[in-house]
């Protein structure tokens, strides 16, 4: 069986680009791999957000996990300008049994953060763009090695 290659994403990011929200994943560094990855979320705590509901609901989000895939398409600079120019109101979905409020994709983060750098003209990232997102029906167990990005495991799409 073929090795994927799995984006280490921390919580609640890694569920929400795995189940299609958010499709753009956003690096300090820019990425040349195209193809099929696989969307797995970090062992490590979640990611405090400017959402006290989902920050609350994250704790009970999967890690460690491999717990989808997508095609990593593209890889471009981002500011806070191009952050405003996509923003949309926030919907309501239910991941993993918890209702909450996300900006639509292709940012799908929390309003409150994305307004937050949208505000500060010094923001800037890379945006790691995914399509094709598949999320998977049972969980694969992950293997990072220390203070990587990326994390493999035996699967075929």
């Amino acid at each position: 069986m073929p090795k994927l290659s799995c984006l280490l994403i921390r919580q609640p990011y890694a569920s929400l680009v795995a189940y299609g929200r958010k499709r753009w994943e956003f690096r300090s560094y820019e990425v040349k791999k195209r193809g099929t990855i696989g969307i797995a979320a970090s062992p490590n705590p979640p990611y405090s957000t400017k959402n006290e509901s989902l920050n609350r609901a994250a704790i009970d989000f999967p890690r460690g996990f491999l717990l989808g895939t997508a095609d990593l398409v593209n890889c471009f600079y981002a500011t806070s300008t191009d952050l405003k120019k996509v923003m949309t109101d926030p919907i309501e979905i239910l991941l993993h049994g918890h209702k909450i409020l996300t900006l639509d994709s292709p940012i799908g983060e929390p309003k409150e953060d994305v307004e937050s750098a949208a505000g500060s003209p010094a923001w800037e990232s890379y945006a790691w763009e995914v399509e094709n997102v598949q999320p998977i029906s049972a969980q694969i167990p992950i293997s990072p090695q220390s203070r990587s990005t990326w994390a493999y495991v035996d699967y075929q799409r």
